[in-house]
């Protein structure tokens, strides 16, 4: 009677809890199947740290922009632009500048200036130019301004 119950109870919760089974019933021939993924892009970019400039130097490494690494789609880059008024500002007085450039290599980086990278490795070389006049017409005292660099993920031109 034990063996009954048992074949029953085992019957009655195989019917309970539905074993499905799909197939694509096919009569031959060929059949496709897709398969798809999709990679998000990643990159890491590397931009300049703080810097010292000294007093009248007319030139300083400021070190680089660099994409350090890159998982990045066909026709797509990473893009690097610089924002900054290029005045450093006394601490004491708002109204006395030290005006500097930035440039990489020749170019002097201004709002249409573009670094544009694809492949990881890729980086500019910045320095910070300041011309003898500018460093005679400075007041004493300390002077600092903040660059920021804006990292963008474009279509590749």
């Amino acid at each position: 009677m034990k063996k009954l119950l048992t074949l029953a109870l085992v019957g009655a919760m195989l019917t309970a809890t539905g074993i499905t089974a799909f197939a694509v019933d096919y009569p031959g021939g060929t059949q496709d199947t897709e398969i798809t993924t999709s990679v998000e892009p990643t990159f890491t970019v590397t931009v300049p740290a703080d810097t010292t400039v000294p007093f009248n130097a007319l030139s300083t490494e400021f070190g680089s922009v660099e994409l350090e690494s890159a998982r990045i789609a066909p026709n797509k880059a990473v893009q690097v632009t610089v924002t900054s008024d290029y005045n450093l500002n006394n601490s004491v007085d708002n109204t006395a500048v030290i005006p500097y450039s930035l440039k990489a290599g020749n170019d002097t980086l201004d709002a249409d200036y573009a670094a544009t990278f694809t492949t990881a490795g890729e980086k500019v070389d910045l320095t910070i130019d300041i011309t003898q006049a500018a460093w005679d017409a400075a007041a004493a005292g300390d002077y600092s301004d903040t660059v920021t660099f804006n990292i963008a993920y474009v279509d590749a031109v």
